[in-house]
C-alpha cells in the first residue's frame, strides 16, 4: 500500500500525536482518507487541528466501541491496543504496526493483511514526503518537532 492507494480509505492510527503519528494523519489526510486516531485528552485538540476526522481519547474511551470498522490500522503503541484493533478493521483490511508483528493466524481468520513497517530507504517515497513537507512550509501541513 502507498500513500497513493489511501484516497477513500478509512485510516484509525494509534498514537497519533507522536513524531510518527502526526505525520501519518497529515500525510492520509493529504491523499484523501478519512482518520481516526487514539491519543491522550491532552493532545486530542492537536490532532484535531491536523485534521483527523475522530479522536478518541485512549485512557477514557474504548476505540473499539466508538469507531466503525476500518480499511486500515496504523499501530505505534503495540500490545494490547494491537490486540483490540483487530476487531474493528474490515475484511481485506490490513494492520501495520512499527513494534511488532501482527499475529499472522489471527489477520488470516478475520481476512485482513497484518504486516510490521520498518522505514527502508526508498528514494521515490522518500521525495514523496519531502514534497508533503515542502507543503508544510507553504501552510498547508503542519510541522512539529516535539511530542506535544
Amino acid at each position: 500500500m502507498t500513500t497513493a492507494d489511501f484516497a477513500g480509505l478509512s485510516v484509525l492510527i494509534h498514537g497519533g500525536a507522536g513524531g510518527v503519528g502526526h505525520f501519518a494523519i497529515q500525510f492520509a489526510k493529504a491523499k484523501g482518507a478519512w482518520v481516526a486516531m487514539t491519543v491522550s485528552a491532552s493532545n486530542k485538540d492537536f490532532v484535531s487541528d491536523l485534521g483527523a476526522d475522530q479522536v478518541i481519547d485512549h485512557r477514557s474511551e474504548k476505540f473499539e466501541d466508538l469507531v466503525e470498522t476500518v480499511d486500515l490500522v496504523f499501530d505505534l503503541i503495540g500490545g494490547e491496543t494491537q490486540e483490540r484493533s483487530f476487531s474493528v478493521i474490515k475484511p481485506g483490511g490490513a494492520l501495520i504496526s512499527t513494534l511488532q508483528e501482527p499475529d499472522k493466524g489471527r489477520a488470516a481468520d478475520r481476512n485482513i493483511r497484518g504486516r510490521r513497517y520498518t522505514a527502508q530507504p526508498n528514494g521515490a517515497q522518500l521525495r514523496e514526503i519531502a514534497n508533503l513537507i515542502d507543503q508544510a512550509r507553504k501552510g498547508r501541513r503542519r510541522k512539529h518537532l516535539s511530542a506535544p
